[in-house]
């Protein structure tokens, strides 16, 4: 179980560093390309707000990945580094599940990263549950 934990951290922990990374610089190709969002529509000012917005967020996904690399043998050792990675994980995870109520269900790709999400939660709660330090 604990390799598993491992693997499943590394993939989400690479998922959230390249794709958070890629969107910010990426941000008008991804929303146009792979959500079909129409930003040639938008006022100058709103459009500007949406790109900002994305960025960020973007952003947030990339340093809370570089946040689970530099954290990685703390998060799996000291409480309150694993804490905050699994109020990262499932915070995330929460907000898409809570999403697919009141928004629909989204792509497959998003139901995939959701399973990878909750299945990294876990494990890494699973083997950590009895082994952690106070910091």
């Amino acid at each position: 179980m604990a390799k598993l934990a491992r693997t499943l951290f590394w993939i989400y922990t690479a998922a959230l560093i390249c794709i958070g990374a890629a969107g910010v610089f990426s941000a008008e190709w991804e929303l146009t390309r792979l959500y079909d969002l129409k930003l040639t529509g938008l006022g100058d000012m709103l459009r500007a707000t949406v790109l900002n917005q994305y960025r960020f967020l973007k952003g947030v996904e990339f340093a809370f990945g570089m946040y689970c690399a530099v954290c990685r043998d703390d998060i799996f050792r000291v409480l309150r580094f694993n804490r905050v990675f699994l109020i990262g994980v499932f915070g995330g995870a929460g907000a898409r599940v809570f999403s697919i109520f009141v928004d629909g269900v989204p792509h497959w790709a998003f139901l995939l990263f959701i399973a990878i999400e909750l299945a990294a939660g876990f494990c890494v709660l699973w083997v950590t549950r009895a082994k952690l330090v106070a910091s």
